[in-house]
């Protein structure tokens, strides 16, 4: 082929490789066909026209595409470094004014608190409660007003202080969904807490012992819901400002921004519960050394959340923010050949939900109504019990009357409903593929019910299994996956879905965690305001004296919580399984060796040309 003719035929695809190379933002799958192109072409070139021109023009293309991929290549180990020092600053600048008026709103109302209690001695009580109110007068007396924070032991505090706090940071994140009302309500109900409570110490004579224990943990803490109310007020700027987009596509763009900056702000609340559990129970401690830690404390929250963002706009990102491109058509298929960021995966997986919502919804309800009932009559007594326990107003609690119940029967139960839920998913999901990936018939059915069935006996075995379970949920129905897309046996169903998460466990971990606070989120906006109002409407019809009314009580708690829990079921289960194919087009390359293959198809053609 001459060499104007060659030129001529491939001018466009090197025009758009040097137009990616100039572009700020790089798809890699892209830059990795691109390259593979340009490669050949190089090739090409180097065999037909060594001491031409375009030979030293393609290999300059072909240099930079590699140094290009090379430095993504390196960003992969670096994503954990990058989002605290590049995409979660810019996320807090693009959302400093619901920062700005979460804060606002918390110091009008922490201003509220100490107003109402110096005007209404009463008022403390009110809002702490008579008996915690009786409990610090008590220990004033005894001559240490900040007793309270040593009656727990340590491990024991540190946990229960860790989940609270995040529970308050989630609901007033999440209660953001509707328009930001309840996010504001949220914010204004701790800042009257906040309030009243140093103001309590304050009228005292306490003020410097109080606030030198009470801020040694509460400047991390405080912070983190003012950030936490941020994010709700974020989330619900998608609803109330949509731009260009639908009020759907507003909320997904400000549902995963807002979800980035509550990842950030959950390591403040456990450095906070640390604080209060290990340090603030030494009220001797030398004030000096209290005060610093403050110092520290609030420069941290200054510095990382205010200056540092501020700081590096003015210098500029090295990578700027990415945002989740939104397709024009809901109902467009999901490619399952793509490698995928954890962004791409939500965005696919909460399409397919809703793509298919008429045909899983009506099965959740279905099995809901099935589980509830047989949940009802085989249990009903040790059931009413664990529902009337004090610790089940909680919303982790909730989770895990979803998940089981205090005798084996449940368990069977539940397993049934949550593996069928899961293996209609996974149907679909084979279905959109347009080939056979998940090997379905009824042993990997009984397969699948056995592994559940597994899992939830360890969750009311211990403690323990309730913690790996919520750690490792991920990675289990990864395997399990990688299992069924084999047909093989289970040991190397095990070692295989292990390889393929190990090779970007840092990918999984973080989608793992994603979903958990999706899940936690979801669970808040149900157990707040739905199970709530149900209640009372109930009670207001009803007598509390009647057996039968009790139990339609009874029957609507089992079924709205185990409802609630199996419709995130697919969200789970279809975003590990994208996230399954991904992981495996990153293992065998088996698209990109097929595009290399058409490759030298190609240029075999232009030879015998």
């Amino acid at each position: 082929m001459k060499e104007t003719r060659f030129i001529a035929q491939n001018k466009e695809k090197w025009q758009e490789a040097e137009t990616l190379l100039d572009s700020h933002v790089k798809e890699p799958e892209k830059l990795s066909n691109l390259f593979i192109q340009v490669v050949d072409d190089l090739s090409y070139s180097r065999t037909y026209y060594p001491n031409r021109s375009v030979r030293v023009y393609l290999n300059k293309i072909a240099r930079q595409y590699f140094a290009i991929i090379y430095s993504y290549k390196k960003e992969k180990h670096n994503q954990f470094k990058l989002f605290w020092l590049e995409e979660l600053p810019q996320i807090i600048l693009y959302s400093k004014r619901e920062l700005l008026i979460s804060l606002l709103v918390f110091l009008l109302s922490l201003a509220i608190g100490i107003f109402s209690s110096y005007k209404d001695p009463q008022f403390v009580s009110t809002i702490l409660g008579d008996s915690y109110v009786s409990m610090t007068d008590k220990n004033i007396e005894s001559g240490d007003p900040m007793a309270v924070y040593k009656q727990s032991q340590q491990i024991d505090m540190f946990l229960g202080i860790t989940f609270n706090n995040l529970m308050v940071a989630f609901r007033t994140y999440v209660l953001g969904i509707f328009m930001g009302i309840g996010t504001l309500a949220s914010l204004l109900h701790n800042g009257i807490m906040v309030g009243s409570f140093q103001y309590y110490f304050v009228a005292r004579g306490l003020f410097i012992e109080s606030a030198l224990s009470i801020w040694l943990h509460g400047t991390l803490e405080i912070s983190s819901i003012i950030l936490a109310g941020g994010a709700g007020l974020t989330l619900a700027s998608g609803l109330i400002f949509p731009g260009t987009y639908s009020r759907l596509q507003s909320l997904q763009l400000s549902g995963i921004r807002s979800l980035k900056l509550m990842l950030g702000i959950a390591p403040v609340f456990v450095l906070a519960a640390i604080i209060e559990s290990f340090l603030t129970r030494y009220t001797d401690a030398p004030a000096f050394l209290k005060l610093l830690l403050i110092i520290l404390s609030f420069s941290f929250i200054i510095g990382y959340f205010v200056i540092y963002p501020w700081l590096k706009s003015r210098s500029g990102f090295k990578f700027p923010l990415k945002e989740t491109k939104l397709q024009s058509r809901s109902n467009e298929l999901v490619n399952f050949t793509q490698i995928k960021t954890n962004a791409d995966i939500l965005k696919d997986t909460f399409q397919f939900y809703s793509r298919h919502s008429t045909k899983i919804l009506p099965w959740i309800f279905v099995i809901t109504t099935g589980v509830s009932t047989a949940s009802f009559l085989i249990g009903d007594e040790q059931a009413s019990a664990f529902i009337e326990s004090e610790w089940l107003n909680s919303l982790f609690s909730d989770m895990l009357f979803a998940l089981s119940t205090p005798s084996p029967p449940f368990i069977l139960i539940n397993s049934l409903g949550i593996s069928i839920i899961l293996y209609r998913v996974m149907n679909l999901i084979d279905a959109e593929s347009k080939k056979s990936v998940f090997s379905i018939d009824t042993k990997s059915y009984l397969q699948l019910l056995i592994s559940v069935a597994v899992i939830f006996t360890a969750i009311y075995l211990s403690a323990l299994g309730i913690f790996i379970m919520v750690c490792c949920f991920g990675i289990l129905l990864f395997i399990g996956f990688a299992q069924l897309t084999e047909a093989c046996s289970l040991v190397y169903g095990i070692s295989h879905g292990w390889k393929l998460f190990n090779q970007n466990k840092n990918q999984g971990i973080a989608l793992q965690f994603i979903i958990i606070l999706l899940s936690c989120s979801f669970l808040l906006v149900l157990s707040a305001p739905l199970l709530y109002m149900h209640m009372n409407i109930l009670q207001w019809n009803f007598s509390a004296t009647d057996l039968w009314s009790k139990k339609i009580i009874h029957f609507l708690e089992i079924f709205i919580k185990v409802f609630s829990f199996y419709l995130i079921l697919p969200i789970i289960s279809a975003s590990i399984s994208y996230l399954y194919f991904s992981q495996a087009e990153v293992s065998s390359a088996k698209t990109l060796k097929e595009s290399i293959a058409k490759m030298g198809m190609r240029s075999s053609k232009n030879n015998r040309r």
